[in-house]
C-alpha cells in the first residue's frame, strides 16, 4: 500500500519536475493523458549505445507505439464503438486500458502470461465463441507465438461481422524470417509480407503509417546511435538520418 501510494506522488510531480528541468528542449503533446512538454529518451535494452530519443511521455509513461495506438483508435475505432459494443485487448497497456473501456460497453482484456487480465489465453488458439467481439486491439505480439498463422486466424474468427482488427507490429524485413524455435523470446521477426497475411483473412486491410499524424504527438522513433541520429536500425519503414516510423492495420471484417 505504501509503494502504490509513493508511485501516486511520483506520478503526479515528475511530469512538472520534467518540464522545469528540460524546458530548453523540444516541447511535444501526449494524445493519451495530455502532457505538453519534453519528452523522455529511452534506453534500448539490447544495445546500450543506442537510445531511441524524445520517446516516453513523463506523464503516462506512453511511448511512440502507445500514442499511434491511441491516435489510431481514435480515428478508425471511435466511430465504430458504442456502449452496446464489445472489444478484446490482448496484452493489454495499461496506459490504454481506461480509455479503451469508455468506448465499448465490454472491454475484456487477455493474455496467456500477463497478471491482472480478464482471461488466460493462447491467442494461436482462443477459448471464444466464433464472432464473440466486435473489435480486436493487439500490440507487438505476433513475433512471440509459434503459429502465425493461427493466431490471425483465432483474431479473425472471434471478430463479428463488421467488426475490426488494430494489429501493430515492427516490420523489420520484406519477408518474415522464422527462427524455427525461440530466441529470446521470440520465434520470428516480422516483414512486411504480415499484410499480405492480414489480406487473406480480411475482407479489407487499411495501413496507417505514423507519418500521417502531426509531429507534436512525436511517434518517430529517433534512433541515436552513440548520439549520433541512425537510420539504419531494423526496420523497413525509415525515416531518413532518424529512425523509422510506426505501422499499424486496420483489418475489416464485412
Amino acid at each position: 500500500m505504501r509503494y502504490a501510494f509513493t508511485e501516486r506522488i511520483k506520478q503526479s510531480l515528475r511530469p512538472t519536475l520534467y518540464r522545469a528541468l528540460y524546458r530548453n528542449r523540444e516541447q511535444f503533446e501526449c494524445p493519451i493523458c495530455g502532457y505538453h512538454g519534453p519528452f523522455k529518451d529511452k534506453r534500448v535494452s539490447h544495445d546500450p549505445d543506442i537510445v531511441r530519443a524524445d520517446s516516453k511521455c513523463p506523464g503516462c509513461g506512453a511511448a511512440e507505439r502507445h500514442r499511434m495506438l491511441r491516435l489510431v483508435i481514435r480515428d478508425v475505432l471511435q466511430p465504430h464503438g458504442s456502449p452496446q459494443k464489445s472489444l478484446l485487448h490482448i496484452a493489454p497497456e495499461l496506459c490504454l486500458r481506461e480509455w479503451l473501456s469508455a468506448l465499448y460497453g465490454t472491454c475484456h482484456t487477455a493474455d496467456l502470461f500477463q497478471p491482472g487480465v480478464d482471461f488466460r489465453e493462447d491467442v494461436q488458439a482462443m477459448s471464444f465463441p466464433d464472432a464473440s467481439y466486435d473489435c480486436v486491439v493487439i500490440s507487438r505480439v505476433l513475433t512471440i507465438p509459434p503459429d502465425l498463422n493461427a493466431c490471425i486466424r483465432e483474431i479473425r474468427r472471434v471478430l463479428k461481422p463488421g467488426g475490426i482488427a488494430i494489429i501493430a507490429e515492427i516490420y523489420s524485413h520484406e519477408k518474415t524470417v522464422e527462427f524455427g524455435r525461440m530466441i529470446e523470446s521470440r520465434s520470428r521477426e516480422i516483414g512486411v509480407d504480415l499484410l499480405d497475411l492480414y489480406k487473406q483473412h480480411f475482407s479489407r486491410v487499411e495501413t496507417l503509417l505514423s507519418g500521417r499524424y502531426d509531429g507534436r504527438y512525436q511517434l518517430a522513433n529517433r534512433i541515436l546511435r552513440n548520439g549520433v541520429p541512425a537510420d539504419n536500425f531494423p526496420s523497413l519503414i525509415r525515416i531518413p538520418e532518424t529512425g523509422f516510423m510506426e505501422l499499424v492495420a486496420a483489418c475489416h471484417v464485412e
